[in-house]
Order: C-alpha cells, then sequence, then structure tokens
C-alpha cells in the first residue's frame, strides 16, 4: 500500500465522522456552502495558474497569495465544519487545530524548503513579498500576466478529482439534512 493512500485513511474516516455526526441547520448550510464555494473556487483558480516545478507560479491568485491551494483546503473545512456540526463550534475549533498544528506545519516547511531548492533566490524573493494564507491587496511586483488554462486545471494538476470529492461530500451533507 503506497504512502498516499495510507495517509489518506485517516482523511476519510474524519470524513465519515463527520457525516455520522452531522446535525445540519438550514442556516448552517447556507453560510457553510457560501465558505465551501469560496475555498473551492480559490483552489479552481489557483490550479488554473500553478505550473509545478518548472516556475516560480506568480499569476492568477499566487500574485497576492503564497499558499492559494492551502488558503482553499482552509475554507473548506470551515465550511464543511460549519455545514454539517450548525452551531457545535467545538468541532470546528478541533478542525482549525489539526489544520494549524498538523497539516500546515507538516505540508509547509517541506513546501518551502522543496521550492527554495529547485528556484533559489527566485522563490526567496516571491515568498518575502506575498504571505501563506492572507492575501495582500496589491499583487507582487513581478507577478506574471498569464490566463487561467483549463489543461493545468484538468490534466496538469488534476483538480477534477478534488472538485469531485468536494462535490460528493457537499451532496452528502446536504442529504444528512434533507433525510435527518
Amino acid at each position: 500500500m503506497n504512502s498516499r493512500l495510507l495517509k489518506s485513511i485517516p482523511i476519510f474516516l474524519a470524513l465519515v465522522l463527520v457525516l455520522i455526526l452531522a446535525r445540519p441547520t438550514l442556516l448552517s448550510l447556507i453560510i457553510g456552502s457560501m465558505i465551501v464555494f469560496a475555498g473551492e473556487g480559490i483552489r479552481v483558480w489557483a490550479s488554473g495558474h500553478l505550473i509545478r516545478n518548472e516556475e516560480v507560479t506568480t499569476s492568477g491568485p499566487y500574485a497576492y497569495l503564497r499558499d492559494p491551494l492551502y488558503l482553499g483546503r482552509m475554507l473548506l473545512l470551515v465550511g464543511f465544519c460549519i455545514m454539517a456540526w450548525g452551531y457545535n463550534w467545538i468541532i470546528l475549533l478541533i478542525g482549525l487545530g489539526v489544520f494549524f498544528f498538523n497539516y500546515m506545519p507538516r505540508k509547509y516547511h517541506k513546501e518551502m524548503a522543496r521550492l527554495e531548492n529547485l528556484f533559489g533566490e527566485e522563490y526567496k524573493a516571491y515568498a518575502s513579498h506575498t504571505y501563506g494564507l492572507l492575501p495582500r491587496l496589491r499583487p507582487y511586483p513581478n507577478a506574471k500576466k498569464r490566463p487561467w488554462k483549463f489543461d493545468l486545471f484538468w490534466n496538469e494538476n488534476r483538480e477534477q478529482y478534488f472538485l469531485l470529492g468536494v462535490v460528493v461530500f457537499f451532496s452528502l451533507v446536504v442529504g444528512r439534512y434533507l433525510f435527518l
């Protein structure tokens, strides 16, 4: 069994637990849905600009923040927690704790080191002008002006699978509301 699949097992189990415990309300579905759509929208936008391992991507959302895919993932987490639990903020706090104290430090340091090794000073200059999860109001001064590309979204970054997972999970949470 490969390591990527092994790392996915806890995430899958957590999603199943969320569905079992979910007690959505109409208000929690509306508010959570808006955050989920924002998170997935950022991921779709980012994956249509990201050219992995070939350049420091600075177009699209990367002109405003260094890690739009992580921001999108965090918004998805928050949105789904709000959708599923309604007013139980403890679950949201636990989810954010796991995100910021386990997932982000592990991924972030590994990714930053990898990008610094690949691109050296170019990446360091970019990283010094952008924040990880907080967008800047003004774009990175040396940002590339490149349009969003479907081929990057679909073929290179294969984001359609993540999008499909979001749609399925979204549907299951809404289903819990409809059939509770």
